[in-house]
């Protein structure tokens, strides 16, 4: 089978989350790690050296030994085979065993881009094109907001598919009966789908009568949907029960083509009465009512193969602005640039 991405490449310019602030915190009793993450089949090892969280190829340059199962000293990670040491740029700066000798330049790893936002630590790759930023959560800030950091999860499928499901309506009546949508309401709204400033935007409204048949706690509403290529989702619901609004932001680390690290924050208006423990146990039942179906996908990767019909616009826009962006990619930055900001607005309304 054809995979629909055949080059995947481009991927590695985008900003992509490893891991929770907290995962870090946890990896090691300093609260200060190392914890190793892979990236695009690539080992990384994410430690806070001196206050500053970096990531660096897991890897040391001496004898190829596991830097993630060194140790954190003051602002450097010492490499706990031979005791090297290196800084925040991936640089040797000690050889115990021979500290009168000058330090060979190729003793360093490879260190890459890492910042912290919503309390997750992103890497990119490649750095070169400088042409892509961390997602936008606006939530995040907003005054009287609650965000809750849900622990990370990994699923046996590719990253775009754990994304098509996130954004699928159609499966909802036959994978969540009665936990999200009402089994009787097969045939899901097709929505108009626009690109807006290098976001996928499109809002879906069930037919209010569904509301007769759902379980009392049921998250059924409007939805409001803004994507941030290539795998980030921030989705607004308005409650039709009581009104209400909260925000699910997903996305997702592609640990390599058939495997993904997903991670979720709910965010919502804060009330005393309105527990952290039974929104993210809610969610997990949804997710665990998904995973079995979507890891049983094969290929892993989406194929060129698999027949699409009209209610798979969402995932069919989504498809081409990817296989656009790859194909872009092999021209350059300024092709590449210019296909994730092009605005393209669906006629249909």
């Amino acid at each position: 089978m054809k995979p629909l991405i055949e080059d995947r490449s481009f991927l590695k310019h985008f900003w992509h989350p490893v891991c929770t602030r907290a995962e870090l915190e946890e990896a090691h009793p300093s609260g200060r790690g190392p914890h190793a993450v892979t990236l695009l089949g690539r080992k990384l090892v994410v430690a806070n050296l001196g206050g500053r969280i970096v990531a660096m190829d897991d890897r040391c340059a001496h004898r190829f030994a596991a830097l993630s199962k060194g140790t954190v000293v003051g602002d450097t990670l010492r490499c706990n085979y031979h005791g090297w040491k290196y800084d925040t740029e991936g640089k040797v700066v000690n050889i115990p065993a021979c500290p009168e000798q000058p330090i060979p330049k190729k003793a360093c790893a490879t260190s890459y881009d890492c910042e912290v936002k919503y309390d997750l630590v992103w890497v990119r790759l490649d750095s070169s094109w400088d042409c892509t930023d961390i997602p936008y959560f606006s939530e995040w800030d907003a005054p009287g907001m609650r965000n809750l950091v849900v622990p990370s999860y990994t699923w046996n499928t590719a990253a775009e598919r754990r994304w098509e499901n996130f954004t699928d309506l159609s499966h909802f009546a036959f994978v969540h009966p009665g936990t999200l949508y009402d089994p009787a309401y097969d045939r899901p709204p097709i929505p108009a789908v626009d690109r807006v400033e290098g976001e996928m935007r499109f809002a879906i409204e069930p037919p209010p009568e569904m509301l007769e048949n759902l379980p009392e706690n049921c998250p059924m509403g409007s939805f409001t949907y803004r994507c941030s290529m290539p795998f980030s989702i921030n989705l607004k619901i308005q409650l039709y029960r009581d009104a209400t609004a909260f925000t699910l932001w997903t996305t997702s680390c592609p640990i390599d083509d058939t495997h993904c690290r997903n991670f979720l924050i709910i965010s919502r208006a804060q009330k005393d009465d309105d527990p952290d423990h039974a929104h993210a146990a809610f969610q997990k039942l949804v997710l665990q009512e998904d995973q079995p179906i979507i890891e049983s996908q094969w290929p892993a990767e989406i194929s060129m193969d698999e027949v699409s019909i009209v209610t798979d616009k969402v995932s069919n826009q989504y498809r081409k602005w990817l296989r656009e962006l790859s194909m872009a990619a092999l021209e350059g930055k300024d092709a590449f640039a210019a296909v994730l900001r092009t605005q393209v607005i669906d006629e249909r309304r």
